[in-house]
């Protein structure tokens, strides 16, 4: 189960591993208050948290957004692929229009998935996208376990869904550093990972992922100015009309 934990990132006890979270403050200085602007004219904003474990950074962006959009009804769907996390979130984290549900992003991304609680969602509001989705340093497990290909129909999918789009991405050392800690605690290795042409130190390998985004018809327009204790920067894209 470790194993399995180490190869997905669903720790089960990674807030208190992380117990001192500066992405909040992050997504409150710069990233929330750029969207929150464009979205006034919104009566609903949905949102939806990609990775969302056990849900505390989902419900602190919930409020922080709230906060900022008075007077909007915001909701927030966080989903993740340990249904036993879901349920700590469920139990921990309850409030009007807070929602949480078990589902593997790259099998609602390609559609062998029977249940897709994310698509449910958007059909349930008669939507066909979510005003923002964040998906925080999760995107590198897709990607070690599903190649380039893998990676890049998740992005697809997300992009389709989103009018904004919120990501944090991890660097190509913590690839690597996490490949060897897979391997070191008896997990074996990743397939895909001596095939994965989206790499590189120094940048590289976000601007891979940055400039696919930007293909799919996005723009970057923010970026938080400080990188938080894991050096990482939270990135926000917009839909372009």
């Amino acid at each position: 189960m470790v194993n399995d934990q180490i190869k997905n990132g669903n720790y089960r006890m990674y807030y208190e591993f992380r117990p001192q979270d500066s992405r909040p403050q992050q997504l409150e200085k710069c990233v929330i208050p750029w969207f929150a602007e464009r979205l006034t004219g919104h009566t609903t904003v949905r949102m939806l948290d990609i990775g969302c474990n056990s849900g505390k950074l989902t419900n602190a962006v919930l409020t922080i957004v709230r906060k900022a959009l008075p007077g909007k009804c915001c909701t927030m769907l966080g989903v993740d692929i340990d249904e036993q996390l879901i349920t700590v979130a469920r139990e921990q984290h309850q409030s009007v229009g807070l929602h949480f549900e078990s589902t593997d992003i790259y099998e609602a991304a390609n559609g062998t998935r029977q249940l897709d609680p994310i698509g449910a969602a958007l059909e349930q509001a008669g939507s066909q996208r979510f005003e923002v989705i964040f998906c925080f340093s999760i995107l590198m497990y897709v990607h070690l376990n599903h190649g380039d290909d893998g990676l890049r129909s998740v992005l697809n999918y997300l992009c389709g869904r989103a009018e904004f789009l919120v990501l944090e991405l991890q660097s190509w050392k913590k690839y690597r550093d996490h490949v060897r800690r897979m391997h070191r605690e008896g997990g074996g290795d990743y397939p895909s990972y001596g095939e994965l042409t989206w790499k590189g130190n120094d940048g590289q390998l976000e601007k891979f992922i940055s400039d696919y985004v930007t293909q799919q018809g996005f723009s970057i327009v923010d970026s938080s100015a400080e990188k938080n204790e894991f050096n990482r920067n939270i990135i926000c894209f917009v839909r372009n009309s």
